[in-house]
Formats: C-alpha cells, sequence, structure tokens
C-alpha cells in the first residue's frame, strides 16, 4: 500500500509539472548583437524546457553577464557595462539585462604570410582584407580565413593549412594584433584521368575533358566535367574522385565511376493554350547508337493548329557537350484560319557553344510545302541556309529576379539554287524579366521584330510570311489574327513584323502574383495598309508544380468595337 502512494505521488507531481513562464528582455542592443547574445544565453535557451526549477533559472540568471561578455567579444566590445535584474511578475519572471556595449578595440597590427611553394603566387598577394585602425571584427576575420583557404585548394594548393592563426587583444591598451600565416603546400596539377565503364570509347569520353593533364589542378574543373556527363544522358549516375593518395609528384590523377543509363527514354505530355487548345506530345530518344556517342531523338506533336511528327539523329564533335552535327526530317501539317497545307521538311546543322554562353547553330533546310491561298493550292520547293544565335541566362530561382532570353536567325533562298522563289529574312525574339524592389514587383519586356527581302508577299509561302496574334504575341486577338487582309478580308500574313510588351507582376502570396501588361504591334507589307493593334489587360500567375500557368484577360483597344479575350498558358518563362 506504502509504495502505491508512493506512485500515486509521483505521478501527480509529474501532471502538474510545467515550464515557468520567462521573459528575457535586453535592452542596449540591436541587430546581429543582440541575436548573438540570446544565443549564447544559457537562460534564453533553456526558458522553454519542462521541469526549470526556481533555483536552476537563478543560477542561469547569475552566469548570464559573463555569456554576454563572450557573446559581444567577436564585435570587439570588451568592457561592457551591465545591468542584470530578475523580478517575479504575475505571468512568472521577467530577466532584465541592461547593456552598454562599451568601445571597440581598434586593430594595432595585422600580419599575413604566405610559406611554401605557393608563397608568390598572386593569389596570396593581396593579404588580409582588414588594416590597421579597424575596428575588431571576428566574423569578418572568420569570412577572410575561411575564403583564402577555400581559394587555396580550389587553385590547386590540397595541402594548404594555417600554422599561426591568432588575435590577441590588449585590455590594458585596448588593442587587437591579428597574425596569420598560410603554410600553401604543393601547388597541384591534374595527373592522368581514368574511366571506369564500358559503354563508350575511352577517347571520345577524353572530349569531356575540360581540362589536360599538368593543367593547374581546380574543384570547379571537376564539377564542371561531372555536370557535362550526367547532362550527357549516356549515364545514369557519374562519380569523380580525385585520388590524392595515388599523386606522383605535383600531379593528382582523376578517376570517373560512370553508370550506364537506360538505352531508351520514353515520355508523353499534355498541354494546353488558348491558341492551340488541347496538346499531345510524345517522344522517344535512343540515348546511345555506337561507342562513340550517337544519338536519335523522335518526337510526335498532335494539336489542331500545328500538328508535326520528326526524327533528328545527333553526333557529337569534338567538344561534345557543346558542338554536333545533326540530320533531321520532318512532317508539318498546318490548320488555320491563316495556314493550311503540309510542308516536308529535310535538316541538316551543325550546333556549337560560342563564349559568354552563346549559342550558335549553321544550317540548311530543304523543303516541301503545299498551302492553301485564296482559295487556291500553292506549292513551294525551298532551299534554305540559315544561321540562328540563341542565348539564355537567369538566376536560377524559382521566381525569377534576374533572366533574359535572346534568340535572332537569317535565313534565305535563291532560285537559282533549287528555290521556286528569292527572299532573305531575318527574325529575332527576345525577353527580359527585371525585379524590382524587394523581389515582390517584376518587369517583364518582351520584342519580336522581323524584316523579309522578297519581290512581293506572294511569292512566299506561307510558313515564310509573318504572322501577329495570340497568347505570346499580341493578346487580345486569336492566333495570327492580325496583318496584312487580301481583298477578300483573310489575314494573309507580311514581310516584316513589329511586337513588342511590357508586364508589371506583383508577388500576392505563395506561388501566387498579378499582373498589368501592355501589347502592340502588327505583321507589316509595303503593299497593304496595316494600322498597329495594341491590347491591355491583367492577369493571374500560378507556379505550379508542372511548370508556370499564365491567365490573361485582355482588351483589343484598337478594335472600333473592343472586347475581352481569355489567354491561358502552360510553360517556362523563358
Amino acid at each position: 500500500m506504502r509504495q502505491f502512494f508512493v506512485v500515486i505521488c509521483l505521478l501527480l507531481a509529474a501532471a502538474t509539472a510545467h515550464a515557468l513562464d520567462i521573459e528575457v528582455q535586453i535592452e542596449g542592443l540591436d541587430g546581429e548583437q543582440e541575436a548573438n547574445v540570446r544565443t549564447f544565453l544559457s537562460l534564453e535557451q533553456e526558458k522553454e524546457r519542462e521541469g526549470l526549477s526556481e533555483g536552476r533559472l537563478r543560477l542561469l540568471h547569475r552566469e548570464a553577464p559573463g555569456e554576454i561578455r563572450r557573446a559581444l567579444q567577436p564585435f570587439g566590445h570588451f568592457k561592457p557595462v551591465i545591468e542584470s535584474h530578475l523580478e517575479q511578475i504575475k505571468a512568472g519572471y521577467r530577466a532584465l539585462y541592461r547593456i552598454q556595449p562599451g568601445p571597440r578595440v581598434k586593430l594595432a597590427r595585422v600580419e599575413f604570410n604566405a610559406t611554401g611553394p605557393g608563397k608568390n603566387d598572386k593569389l596570396f598577394a593581396q593579404g588580409l582584407d582588414l588594416e590597421e585602425g579597424d575596428f575588431l571584427d571576428q566574423a569578418r576575420y572568420d569570412a577572410f580565413k575561411g575564403k583564402l583557404l577555400s581559394d587555396a585548394l580550389e587553385a590547386g594548393y590540397l595541402d594548404a593549412r594555417y600554422k599561426i592563426h591568432t588575435v590577441r587583444v590588449d585590455l590594458d591598451s585596448y588593442q587587437a594584433y591579428i597574425r596569420l600565416e598560410l603554410d600553401t603546400g604543393t601547388h597541384y596539377r591534374f595527373g592522368e584521368v581514368r574511366f571506369t565503364q564500358d559503354v563508350l570509347n575511352p577517347e571520345f569520353l577524353t572530349r569531356y575533358l575540360p581540362f589536360q593533364s599538368g593543367d593547374p589542378f581546380s574543384h570547379q574543373q571537376l564539377l564542371t566535367l561531372q555536370s557535362d556527363l550526367i547532362d550527357s544522358e549516356y549515364f545514369s549516375h557519374v562519380e569523380v574522385r580525385t585520388l590524392r593518395d595515388q599523386a606522383v609528384g605535383d600531379q593528382v590523377p582523376i578517376e570517373a565511376t560512370l553508370t550506364p543509363n537506360k538505352p531508351n527514354r520514353y515520355r508523353a505530355g499534355v498541354g494546353f493554350s488558348t491558341d492551340t487548345g488541347p496538346r499531345i506530345t510524345l517522344d522517344w530518344k535512343r540515348r546511345l547508337i555506337g561507342r562513340e556517342g550517337h544519338r536519335m531523338l523522335s518526337e510526335l506533336r498532335l494539336l489542331a493548329p500545328h500538328s508535326l511528327l520528326k526524327t533528328e539523329y545527333i553526333i557529337p564533335l569534338e567538344r561534345p557537350s557543346q558542338d554536333a552535327l545533326s540530320f533531321s526530317a520532318q512532317g508539318d501539317q498546318f490548320d488555320t484560319d491563316t495556314r493550311r497545307g503540309v510542308r516536308l521538311l529535310l535538316n541538316a546543322a551543325h550546333s556549337s557553344g560560342q563564349e559568354d554562353n552563346w549559342h550558335r547553330s549553321l544550317g540548311i533546310d530543304y523543303s516541301y510545302e503545299e498551302f492553301e491561298e485564296n482559295e487556291q493550292d500553292d506549292t513551294a520547293f525551298l532551299l534554305v541556309p540559315y544561321v540562328n544565335f540563341s542565348h539564355l541566362r537567369t538566376d536560377g530561382l524559382d521566381y525569377i529576379q534576374r533572366g533574359h532570353r535572346i534568340n535572332f536567325r537569317i535565313e534565305g533562298a535563291a532560285e537559282q539554287l533549287l528555290s521556286d522563289t528569292s527572299y532573305i529574312q531575318f527574325h529575332s525574339d527576345s525577353k527580359i524579366i527585371y525585379g524590382l524592389g524587394e523581389s515582390k514587383w517584376r518587369l517583364l519586356a518582351r520584342a519580336e521584330l522581323g524584316a523579309t527581302l522578297a519581290q512581293s508577299l506572294t511569292d512566299l509561302p506561307v510558313s515564310k510570311r509573318f504572322f501577329a496574334g495570340g497568347d505570346n504575341s499580341v493578346r487580345g486577338f486569336g492566333l495570327d489574327e492580325i496583318g496584312p487582309r487580301n481583298a477578300t478580308g483573310e489575314v494573309i500574313g507580311g514581310r516584316f513584323l513589329a511586337v513588342g510588351s511590357v508586364e508589371l507582376e506583383r508577388l500576392l502570396a505563395g506561388k501566387w502574383s498579378a499582373a498589368l501588361f501592355l501589347d502592340a504591334g502588327n505583321t507589316f507589307d509595303p503593299d497593304y495598309e496595316t494600322d498597329i493593334a495594341y491590347s491591355a489587360g491583367i492577369g493571374i500567375r500560378w507556379r505550379s508544380p508542372v511548370g508556370p500557368v499564365r491567365v490573361d484577360l485582355a482588351n483589343a483597344l484598337s478594335e472600333e468595337n473592343p472586347s475581352l479575350r481569355l489567354h491561358i498558358v502552360v510553360g517556362f518563362e523563358l
């Protein structure tokens, strides 16, 4: 019975135990200093702990001044004046600390030396980013020390270490002295690169190397190699290792262990936009054909205005991650109010990465097109050489704050070279995203320009004419709905194009935002009269799991009887 009574008492004590209600108040500090003090304060860390007794509370309060002093030292305050009070209030206890940080210690001497084989490297010539007379700032000192060591390792000084790293404070003179000495160790270089795999010729894989044996070692170069091998899709897993223990002199061997990927990739996708309606896409990619990295891609795209079937064979060149030859065959079917017909196209192209992330494609198309115009059927054979340049850059954020896309193409044909007409055409399409303020506002601008030199508009097949209107052109109008018209009122396209858009977007909450926009432009032709079309509207944006969704309501202001038109698009921003 006695044991039962003891158990009951213990259970009652546990049931009534609760955390003391404690308020920790700090006066005289703010920002980083206050945050650091709260981090150091044991009372702050334990105030929510259940079972905290009054005796433990008073012990932690007595230790608080010492903890506050240690918390302020990294900021150069070594003589703070601290008043501490612990009082019982109606809700529990209040711990109050009034703090005068006092003067900050200044640096009287800053010494930095690099020793070892790399002591004369310009990497170490800059010295410390601290000068005599500066206030002592432990965070700034630690940041510089860490960055310098990281830079040394990245530059190939794999054995770099600090032999001396001291910060001494003389409280009598109230001055600080910093002494830092870095032993660089050996400056390593890349040695032999070993690929562990059995699906590609080793000679082909060496083309992926962004360095050569004997080049200065760089971790960034290894990351580039790993990234390029993963992006090739030949391998499902890529592991690149530095074999430090097998170094010969200053040369470090590298080992890349490559796990083969599945040979085929199959994908199916659906989409929707108000221009095209529902969209179904099926594609098959043969990731590897042979041991020289060849691959093939076939795609079927089904949508009411423009369906296509395309097969492409790709041959990697000297820089496989950037340069390739491609050969393709494509069939298109057009069925809109302005374009009806079919086109068969053969293409050969050389694509190449350029400086500053530009990409160039130099190729030639040979096409046969059947199209309907003025209720009459027509045909055209065209041999079209072209050059295309593109550039894409973003900040990588989910909600892009800085980014742009630039594309421009020049092409042409001549009757003397297997073509039914002669022309030269320029076309560009660009978009920019620019964040304003604290990333809640964005400005988006888009421009599309085109110009064609040809004897007349009717000399051009429909696929080589410019049209305007639609989700990604001048909103408020249907797909290809505006432009020069023939005698019967049908839109027939033009030889010139100018379309622009400005949009102001505001982040609302989470993945939702709202936008105001103004679009303007049209297609033009010297033989026809055409006015500039313009529209304005509002929109809602949602960053969905399958990509950004854009819903716009646009008013075609340039029409005699303006009307509202809904536009829905699912797709990438750039």
